[in-house]
């Protein structure tokens, strides 16, 4: 009887915390976007409406509204010059550059156009015989008369890894989607699959 009270317990607490950490970061996002943002909303407001009272939840809106304009800029010439420049002013600043870098290259392991450059899942020899690692295709290339794979294995969660060329059978194609291997990869491979299937 103790035993099965453990289990549900431990099975429990794992189904649980994710849930209750995920739900406290996410209101901790938006208390601190909206007192971020909702100071300024709210003295414009006063400026045009003398008297106006604080409507909850105005610095959240600000805050989406920020990211969009900051992602259409991304997405046309002009604004990319512009993030470019602000991207080179931070790189100079040092304690802030070794946080801004770390944080940058986390997320772009995460973005959609990075995700998008890989093209396949493969399994392949690394980093020595009789060891294998998981990989993505990002190309394939042409060397002589050999086609090569163009393979980017991480080594340290997603975003930093090695890139590798490889002879076609040197590698295993798996039958799995670009977003299952990134959940097995940060899941630390608890999230790995029991039965690997190569691609027909």
């Amino acid at each position: 009887m103790s035993g099965s009270l453990k289990k549900s317990f431990v099975t429990g607490l794992f189904v649980t915390v994710p849930l209750v950490v995920s739900v406290a970061l996410l209101l901790w996002f938006f208390e601190k976007a909206d007192s971020l943002f909702s100071p300024v909303i709210d003295g414009v407001v006063r400026a045009i409406v003398p008297g106006a009272v604080h409507i909850p939840g105005t610095g959240i809106l600000s805050g989406i509204l920020i990211m969009l304009f900051v992602g259409f800029l991304a997405r046309n010439v002009a604004g990319r010059r512009i993030l470019d420049a602000l991207d080179r002013l931070i790189h100079r600043i040092p304690l802030l550059r070794t946080v801004y870098s770390t944080i940058k290259q986390l997320t772009n392991a995460f973005s959609p156009e990075n995700t998008r450059s890989f093209k396949e899942v493969l399994l392949v020899e690394y980093p020595r015989e009789g060891s294998f690692a998981l990989g993505f295709r990002t190309m394939t290339v042409e060397e002589g008369e050999r086609r090569l794979a163009v393979v980017y294995v991480p080594t340290n969660n997603l975003y930093l890894g090695e890139v590798l060329f490889l002879p076609e059978e040197k590698t295993v194609r798996l039958s799995m989607t670009v977003e299952q291997a990134v959940k097995l990869l940060v899941s630390g491979g608890t999230a790995a699959q029991r039965d690997l299937k190569r691609a027909p």
